[in-house]
């Protein structure tokens, strides 16, 4: 008997609850993002999910939020420049060019220390050139 990782049984039941998710959460935008769900041990098809905008948007919130809940209650320097490093990474991923403190802000559970710390280190980027500064106070642009 195989076991519910290997039969595939948990990628279809995932597979099912996005495609209810974005079909009850019908938007009328056009998808902006695929998820495709394959399970082991052969990595058989099970679904593909287009999402929009604003559902990438929550998914990645949901994500997030579940990332920010399981993180260990000490965050390391090392974790935290990672999780800024992957922020900045999401960003220009995006196509966005520039980041914002507000940016950092919303993100601060996930980076799990202080606001001090958060700028000392955005400051540490603008220095290593990974960040500049623009004329909006507050505004930093993604080299």
């Amino acid at each position: 008997m195989k076991s519910p990782e290997t039969d595939g049984s948990r990628a279809r039941v995932l597979a099912a609850a996005l495609r209810t998710w974005t079909t009850v959460d019908s938007d009328p935008e056009p998808p902006v993002a695929r998820i495709e769900i394959r399970y082991p041990p052969h990595w058989a098809f099970a679904s593909t999910n287009p999402i929009t905008a604003r559902q990438q948007t929550r998914l990645l919130a949901f994500l997030r939020d579940d990332l920010a809940e399981n993180r260990p209650s000490h965050s390391t320097p090392e974790r935290a420049a990672a999780v800024i490093t992957g922020l900045i990474a999401e960003h220009a991923a995006a196509g966005r060019t520039r980041i914002t403190t507000a940016d950092f802000a919303d993100a601060a559970p996930r980076i799990g220390r202080s606001r001090t710390w958060i700028a000392a280190h955005i400051t540490d980027l603008i220095d290593a050139g990974q960040l500049h500064e623009t004329r909006r106070p507050g505004t930093f642009r993604i080299a």
